[in-house]
């Protein structure tokens, strides 16, 4: 039976080869889709996963009660990990991790590079599963003076990790440095993991390196905990809420845990809550590729359901045969599966071809092996839309009987062609969808990379200076100024790009006592302010003309609006002790995304700390200055310094919107085509169905233009009706989309009217081609059998 199924499946291909071509290009081109945004959301739901013991690693997440709301970081005083193993009997092991050090210089005694990494607890590396490759893992950063080396740095220090064991490696990063010893080399981190760190170095050095910075008011490390089986999680936070209150006196921070292997997906929160992240992509992409598939399947339905009365004759002569409904049903289920089958064989080619491609355009390294899991998910993804493709038509075409087959009109019933119109107003809805989204994600990035930022991005090179000693940072300094192609040269120790070091300890006459109010700390150098060229809206620069600036602050103006002075140049403030004059105030900068607002901030002189030297070069002439500045970095650490441009590290800021907007471009392109491609073949049907009627009205004198109507009217007033009805859902989910940033470009109208004309122009074309060819033809020829 089934033998005879299949022939009767390739024989049916073999008849309508328009509809077979147009129905397989449809599905094949939808499960591409769906398989290759399977693959980036597999690899997003994989990340931080791998680990033996990820359903019990836990980040502690700190909530701090601000005056201008609930903030939530990642960050922990450095004290916090050994504490919580010694007090708490729920953790079997706690790291402390230092935040990620870029530029830390190493010198082998015959290489010397600048690598980055994380200061961390001998527990970290028996909580995570990191493979090493050589040295004993279980006591590798059991000594203050011990590193263990990623294997590519390994392979460059020493040509071989088994050549750098036991040997000795000289390290610094600004006035701090040391000798240790090689006691492990471990596999690279991998396309799973967030940060890829090049090296690994004990983390009681990293509280020698803080001093009296070690505290439970600083926040400058990261905890990390492998909770004992069995934990109530809940139970546990409750437990640890006052944690922090009870070690420093006045503390308006509540520590959580959350599942280490969420905080990639989940890392947005609002009121002290997790409140989505990247897992709303996921779920964004995960119902593009189902509606893409739906979208797919619907032209299979529509053209099957509309060609009902071609096959009409050969489901009455088989019924009259004796054949049963159940029979028939099994014989349009087998071709389903048949042309599922063909187009998944397609789309899996098709994916091979498009990795390289795809994995560029995601920046991941996807790639589709054939294991045991693929396939079996393949075969899901085959029984399901053959599922959807047939069942539907299935069902429609087994149910006629034989004594209505010479009644049935080709237009088919009442119920028949609401249902068709009803599916192809779905499918051009979610195109409309698409392209609304598409057009509001491009305007946004448009929006943000025109945005005055408060600072001058262009020709602004910034290379990180971590491995320079701070007595050498002027003397750079003046060398690269002495440089033709140079205007203007400082340092800082912010990225710019993100918060780096927020601190409480600033108070004022009248300030609130209880009240907590935190502030960005952004140190600088002499001439950062003209080098990035701030607007100073009142008082002076840091200036060498003054003497000593040490004891001197600048604000931006929410820190003074958040201060309340009327007057700020002058005033005294108290930091950390000191008392501090403020003698300027900058316009209002940002230093995060525009998803955030600007946070009060302040300016502080000292120039020993620096983390990045920022260069502005002239735009005449740029690779032979970038060269030249290169070079006195190159003399000095003996090593070509990492350089970029400034505006390079804000465009990384959105780099998951780039990508996202990128690929909803692509998928919104391929929605449009499908609802074209299922338009197109219902047109070319509709216009053979009735070319009889149509050479009859052009014998009766019918124009061309007359007939272009007859045939495109119907569908242009269901993709009319789609774009309608989307409307309300497009702004929502828009509206919703932008208000994510605090700075946000506006909705306006002609996005969505342009949008909707764009997609009626292109179904306009679509049908006009068909319907021109039928307005077109000889008469003769669709009237000369009658």
């Amino acid at each position: 039976m089934l033998s005879h199924y299949l022939l009767l499946a390739i024989r049916n291909f073999s008849k309508f080869k328009s509809i077979f071509i147009i129905n397989l290009m449809g599905l094949a081109l939808g499960l591409t889709t769906v398989i290759l945004i399977s693959l980036w959301v597999k690899d997003e739901l994989s990340i931080n996963r791998y680990h033996e013991h990820s359903d019990r690693i836990y980040s502690v997440m700190t909530n701090h009660d601000n005056s201008g709301g609930m903030v939530t970081w990642n960050l922990t005083p450095a004290e916090m990990p050994e504490a919580m193993k010694a007090d708490l009997p729920q953790v079997e092991k706690s790291a402390g991790v230092s935040p990620f050090i870029k530029g830390m210089a190493f010198d082998s005694g015959k290489e010397k590079i600048e690598a980055a990494g994380f200061f961390v607890d001998q527990d970290y590396l028996e909580i995570f599963s990191h493979e090493f490759i050589i040295g004993n893992q279980s006591k590798a950063l059991s000594g203050i003076n011990s590193i263990a080396l990623s294997e590519s740095l390994a392979n460059a220090l020493f040509g071989s990790p088994q050549n750098a064991i036991g040997k000795s490696l000289k390290w610094q990063v600004f006035d701090f440095g040391n000798e240790v010893e090689v006691t492990g080399v471990y596999r690279d981190f991998g396309s799973l993991d967030v940060e890829k760190p090049e090296f690994l170095m004990a983390y009681p050095f990293f509280l020698q390196m803080l001093g009296d910075g070690a505290h439970w008011d600083n926040y400058n490390s990261s905890t990390v905990l492998l909770l004992r089986e069995g934990t109530d999680i809940a139970a546990f936070n409750s437990q640890i809420a006052d944690f922090i209150k009870e070690r420093a006196e006045g503390s308006n921070v509540t520590p959580f845990v959350q599942l280490f292997a969420d905080t990639y997906l989940y890392g947005t929160y609002e009121g002290g809550k997790v409140a989505g992240g990247r897992i709303n992509y996921v779920w964004i992409f995960s119902g593009i590729a189902l509606f893409i598939l739906l979208i797919a399947c619907i032209n299979f339905m529509n053209l099957s359901t509309a060609r009902s009365g071609a096959r009409a004759k050969e489901i009455g002569v088989k019924k009259s045969m004796g054949a049963s409904r159940t029979g028939i049903f099994g014989q349009f289920m087998v071709e389903s599966l048949v042309m599922t089958f063909l187009a998944l064989v397609i789309a899996i080619l098709a994916v091979y071809l498009l990795q390289p491609l795809f994995s560029q355009v995601t920046l991941k390294q996807l790639s589709l092996d054939m294991n045991v899991e693929v396939i079996f998910i393949l075969f899901g993804i085959w029984v399901f839309t053959s599922l959807i493709v047939g069942i539907y038509p299935s069902l429609y075409l087994s149910r006629f009987k034989p004594v209505q087959i010479m009644q049935i009109n080709l237009k088919g019933s009442l119920g028949e062609l609401i249902a068709r119109k009803g599916l192809v107003v779905f499918q051009f809805g979610i195109s409309m969808l698409l392209i609304i989204g598409v057009v509001v994600i491009g305007k946004q990035m448009n929006y943000i990379q025109n945005q005055n930022l408060g600072y001058d991005q262009s020709h602004l090179l910034k290379i990180p200076s971590e491995s320079i000693p701070k007595s050498q940072i002027n003397t750079v300094l003046d060398q690269v100024k002495a440089i033709p192609g140079v205007e203007n040269a400082s340092s800082l120790t912010h990225p710019l790009v993100g918060l780096a070091s927020s601190t409480i300890g600033l108070s004022w006459d009248g300030k609130n006592p209880n009240e907590q109010v935190k502030f960005e700390n952004i140190t600088v150098n002499m001439g950062l302010i003209e080098t990035m060229d701030f607007e100073l809206v009142a008082g002076r620069s840091f200036s060498q003309e003054y003497g000593e600036e040490k004891a001197k602050l600048i604000l931006n103006e929410s820190a003074v609006e958040t201060i309340g002075f009327e007057e700020p140049v002058g005033q005294m403030v108290n930091l950390w002790g000191d008392d501090m004059e403020i003698i300027g105030v900058i316009k209002d900068f940002h230093f995060e995304s525009l998803k955030e607002t600007v946070k009060p901030a302040f300016l502080k002189y000292d120039p020993g700390f620096a983390q990045n030297i920022l260069v502005r070069i002239q735009s005449e002439n740029q690779p032979e200055t970038i060269a030249e500045v290169t070079a006195i970095f190159q003399n000095l650490l003996g090593q070509k310094p990492t350089v970029s441009f400034m505006d390079e590290s804000y465009q990384a800021l959105y780099l998951q919107e780039q990508r996202v907007s990128a690929l909803a471009e692509y998928f919104g392109i391929v929605a449009i085509f499908l609802s074209c491609l299922g338009l197109f073949g219902l047109a070319a049907f509709t216009a053979e169905s009735r070319k009889k009627e149509i050479g009859v009205r052009k014998v009766l004198g019918e124009s061309i233009g007359g007939i272009l109507n007859l045939i495109t009217v119907d569908f242009i007033k269901l993709v009319a009706i789609a774009i309608l009805t989307t409307l309300p859902l497009g702004w929502y989910f828009a509206n919703s989309w932008l208000e994510t940033y605090a700075y946000q470009t506006n909705l306006s109208w002609w996005v969505f009217v342009g949008s909707g004309l764009l997609l009626i122009l292109v179904a306009l074309m679509t049908v006009g081609f068909q319907a021109y060819k039928a307005a077109a033809s000889n008469p003769v020829h669709s009237l000369r059998n009658d």
